[in-house]
């Protein structure tokens, strides 16, 4: 008997697309790409910080009259160095935020072409190939569409919480749950999209099958919470998300 497709089969999910991609040589080398861009930019964050922006701070802070108010030499030179090195520290965190939406964006091509992997294991119906330019621009537009249906909900809950924070025992679930559908909509626009669907009939999907959605949006939600895993497991999301379409679509 066909497995039903709810809650707990979305859930489950991750691991179905992980055996694909283990089975699938072909896929490595596309699955490599967000975590290699990632890394990328963070390193080359993390060099223009070390040769730009350390020695700017080490000479602002070197050359400030307060720095002459210290007594010890040791500290006269310390306190520029600490000053210095914490910049570098801030720079890395900023590029490690900034890095990852990029690294998903840019690695649009590559994820689609594990959502191909994905259908030729599935048997599922060719479809035209996209060109590279509209691949990228459906990875930014699916970014963005996610952030701009979630992020304004979740800001209401937060402001809630702070001006009534008795709420946040009830809030706080709900922020998850908002979370969790937005990885869900950006992991499922690979599949929907190449299909041609736009973005009403994909709301509309996710809408019908809202089960299935929130189960597999819990479970990268919290996959992603680990550090590294939003690139890491990017690929396996993609790949989960065709699955599944194919899953429901053939129900």
């Amino acid at each position: 008997m066909r497995q039903a497709v709810g809650f707990g089969r979305g859930f489950l999910a991750p691991f179905g697309a992980f055996g694909l991609l283990l089975r699938t040589p072909r896929s490595w080398p596309l699955s490599l790409v967000p975590p290699a861009l990632f890394g990328l930019l963070e390193v080359l964050f993390v060099v223009f910080a070390w040769h730009y922006v350390r020695p700017w701070v080490l000479g602002a802070v070197s050359s400030a009259s307060w720095v002459e108010w210290l007594h010890f030499e040791l500290l006269q030179r310390l306190v520029p160095e600490a000053a210095s090195i914490g910049a570098v520290v801030v720079a890395a965190w900023l590029g490690w935020r900034v890095a990852g939406p990029v690294a998903v964006m840019i690695s649009a091509p590559a994820l689609e072409r594990l959502v191909g992997v994905a259908e030729a294991d599935l048997r599922a119906p060719e479809r035209p190939a996209l060109g590279f330019v509209t691949e990228l621009g459906c990875g930014v537009r699916s970014m963005l569409l996610g952030v701009a249906l979630t992020l304004p909900l979740e800001l209401a809950l937060t402001l809630l919480e702070v001006f009534f924070p008795p709420v946040a025992p009830l809030t706080t679930p709900l922020k998850f749950i908002l979370g969790a559908l937005g990885v869900a909509w950006g992991l499922f626009d690979y599949p929907l999209t190449l299909r041609g669907m736009p973005a009403r009939e994909r709301f509309a999907f996710m809408l019908k099958h809202l089960s299935v959605v929130l189960g597999f949006g819990v479970a990268f939600a919290l996959l992603f919470l680990v550090p590294c895993f939003g690139t890491l497991m990017l690929p396996v999301g993609v790949v989960a998300a065709t699955q599944l379409y194919w899953a429901i679509e053939r129900q």
